[in-house]
């Protein structure tokens, strides 16, 4: 039989977590990890975001076109900085309005007219231009559309161009045709 010694032995415990150089390493690993994965994140925030803009747009032109039809009256798709009146110019990127056109050929958004969609600023977004300096779509109700200026110049189709904030050589546009029939055909291409 075998004694045992006193005082004990001390016990070994076991050690849990980590050392600080084990930390220092799997924190530095990170840091090069996400320091590689930022660049195409931010791609990738820019292009969720021109998509975004680029729904909410051929959104309201549907919206527009097939409220035209089915209530037999002209419908106007303007950019709008207040949600409540047209304003000028061809920059679409800060907002838009749908309404129905009842004044006989103005062409503008008048009291008493009935909006059907108030669009707010497009966030990320650095421009929303429409070709042929186009201030107005109208879409009328046999479902064909006019674009056009407060100068009068109209046209029978048009392109927006959807560019996101933040563009590098990656970046990629969207481009919205609308046909003179008012159907939106949408393309990506490089700026």
């Amino acid at each position: 039989m075998k004694y045992l010694s006193f005082p004990l032995p001390p016990r070994t415990q076991a050690q849990h977590g980590f050392t600080l150089v084990e930390l220092v390493v799997t924190l530095a690993i990170f840091a090069v990890l996400i320091s590689l994965a930022m660049p195409d994140f931010s791609e990738t925030v820019r292009q969720w975001r021109r998509d975004s803009a680029t729904r909410a747009l051929t959104s309201s032109l549907q919206l527009a076109r097939s409220e035209a039809i089915k209530s037999t009256r002209k419908v106007m798709l303007c950019p709008s900085t207040t949600g409540t009146s047209c304003a000028t110019g061809t920059e679409w990127r800060n907002g838009w309005i749908v309404f129905v056109d009842d004044g006989a050929t103005d062409q503008a958004f008048n009291t008493g007219e009935r909006i059907l969609q108030a669009t707010s600023a497009q966030s990320g977004i650095a421009s929303l231009t429409s070709s042929a300096n186009v201030e107005f779509l109208q879409f009328l109700p046999s479902g064909l559309m006019a674009a056009g200026s407060t100068s009068g110049a109209k046209t029978g189709a048009t392109t927006f161009t959807v560019t996101p904030s933040g563009v590098t050589s990656a970046t990629l546009v969207n481009k919205v045709a609308v046909s003179p029939v008012g159907r939106p055909t949408v393309t990506t291409v490089h700026p």
